[in-house]
């Protein structure tokens, strides 16, 4: 079997879920089934049970599966002590990165990352700061970023950087006229949403309701540059380099900035991966606060 067919029963086994595996791996569902298939003809044996409602391990399949991550530790372990040189040092880095960070961070980081280790291959997943700590908990991937609460995690983590949160609007504007004005709410995870509404419920005495919800805070910030309403945001990134935008940073009771952090996390054990190693140590050692835009 190939490296590969180890990590598809996996990723299969802690995600169930044939869709979720395919995107996981960056397969078509076609062609993930064909792969079960051929790992199924070379074993010898019916690995899932297809129906109606998904995919099932037979009990030669979870025999299987409850190997495949030792398998794959072991071929892990394998290749960081032979790709030891930073030069030289090759293999895959699975890598979770909040959407935001996407776009806002990661180019300018993998620009100097890639140009030190060239021969390191980076799958890049995206998703909410919770899901992918996750993902790193279930070893879905090797490490994330996150915007998140990590105290609740016993992953290890490192403190990257903190952001104050920020309203934003099209015209110079006063604290006070923000319940006046129509909220335009994206999509982020609970923790950072809490956050805004307790804020808010902090200082006004109306309810915080949205006029409008989007998925990005890209399309917020298009929809303020029309005067559609105000966005909170958690990183200025999103909208400093428009000088047609105007920004406030929010404060708690106490006059303290509301401040939202980010997190590199991973688990302890990675640290004896070479790849994961050296990209904790590269990322610790950049200023991710004073990342600019390439505009």
């Amino acid at each position: 079997m190939r490296d590969f067919d180890w990590e598809v029963i996996a990723v299969l086994s802690k995600t169930r879920n044939i869709t979720k595996t395919a995107n996981l791996l960056f397969l078509s569902q076609p062609a993930l089934t064909k792969r079960i298939q051929a790992i199924e003809e070379e074993l010898g044996a019916q690995l899932l049970v297809r129906g109606r409602r998904g995919s099932k391990f037979t009990l030669e399949g979870e025999r299987i599966a409850q190997k495949a991550e030792r398998v794959i530790e072991a071929i892990r372990e394998a290749k960081g002590c032979i790709n030891v040189r930073d030069e030289n040092m090759g293999g895959t880095l699975r890598l979770g990165v909040p959407y935001s960070y996407v776009r806002y961070v990661m180019p300018a980081l993998l620009a100097e990352y890639t140009a030190k280790y060239p021969n390191v291959k980076i799958e890049i997943i995206t998703a909410l700061s919770d899901e992918l700590a996750r993902s790193v908990e279930d070893g879905m991937i090797d490490i994330c970023f996150a915007r998140y609460n990590a105290e609740d995690s016993y992953l290890q983590r490192h403190l990257v950087s903190e952001d104050q949160f920020c309203a934003v609007y099209n015209h110079p504007f006063d604290m006070a006229e923000l319940p006046n004005i129509p909220y335009i709410e994206y999509n982020t995870n609970h923790i950072t949403t809490n956050t805004i509404f307790r804020w808010w419920n902090d200082h006004y005495s109306t309810e915080l309701r949205p006029r409008f919800r989007v998925y990005t805070g890209d399309c917020c910030v298009s929809m303020i540059r029309y005067g559609l309403g105000f966005g909170i945001f958690t990183d200025s990134k999103y909208f400093s380099y428009d000088s047609k935008l105007y920004a406030l940073p929010l404060t708690d009771m106490d006059g303290n900035k509301l401040m939202r952090k980010t997190w590199l996390m991973y688990k302890k054990e990675m640290l004896n991966h070479p790849i994961v190693s050296k990209f904790i140590d590269f990322t610790i050692g950049m200023d991710m606060s004073n990342i600019k835009l390439n505009e």
